[in-house]
């Protein structure tokens, strides 16, 4: 089973490594789901050369339909991202009717060339999934990373089993989102192919001096970094 681990720092592709992962996503602000992360990250993350990088494409938290404006600042990331060498690219739009932005994405195929597409949970607010499903095969598509539709994985486990079943073999279908020790097992189960986690857990907060104003709230906002243990476990598990 191939074991993805999303990640946003370089110290956690160091985890994800050593607990042998087999990519990495890389994003940035994983407590509002992800956005792109910096030019400066990328680079230093691939040069590790030490697993394969799919880099987020998500500018904004929030919706999945983009201004003009916005849609040009995803298409030079894409670019950015391919210059930079990582293997993959993980993006999503949808239309004001929740249904795929073909336009867009046909674009954004172009642009990523050969690297690997997958398709981010915007999968999970579209309307007619499996119709989808089949739509983003036609473009070109490697994978798809989803919870079912629910916020969970878990929750959504019926829903991924039959998109599974019926286009696994065409789109990798790869769930994601409260991803466990716990619960691992069952997908790999289930016969997917690939599992999408964090192990993270929130760092210590450092000390705040006493002449600093510690009621600021971005002082207290968590910094998750992929814990070593927890991938060790989760990935052994899996791999067994």
């Amino acid at each position: 089973m191939l074991t993805e681990v999303c990640v946003t720092s370089i110290a956690s592709i160091k985890n994800a490594t050593a607990a042998g992962a087999d990519r990495v996503e890389l994003c940035s602000a994983l407590g509002v789901g992800g956005v792109t992360p910096s030019y400066g990250l990328i680079k230093r993350a691939v040069n590790l050369n030490a697993l394969p990088i799919h880099c987020l494409i998500r500018l904004r938290e929030g919706h999945f339909t983009y201004t003009p404006e916005e849609v040009a600042i995803i298409e030079h990331d894409i670019k950015v991202a391919k210059d930079l060498g990582c293997s993959g690219v993980v993006i999503g739009a949808l239309t004001p009717e929740f249904h795929l932005d073909l336009v867009r994405l046909e674009k954004w195929r172009e642009i990523a060339g050969s690297m690997y597409l997958t398709f981010h949970r915007a999968f999970d607010v579209v309307r007619e999934p499996m119709n989808a499903l089949k739509q983003l095969i036609e473009l070109g598509f490697d994978c798809v990373l989803s919870s079912g539709q629910k916020e969970k994985a878990e929750e959504g486990f019926s829903k991924l089993e039959i998109w599974n079943k019926t286009y696994g073999n065409q789109i990798a279908i790869m769930p994601g989102s409260g991803i466990n020790l716990t619960n691992c097992s069952r997908f790999k189960e289930a016969g997917f192919k690939a599992l999408h986690f964090s192990g993270s857990m929130a760092l210590e907060s450092i000390t705040i001096p006493k002449e600093v104003n510690e009621s600021m709230s971005f002082l207290h906002q968590e910094i998750l970094e992929s814990n070593p243990t927890n991938l060790k476990n989760i990935i052994q598990q899996l791999k067994d």
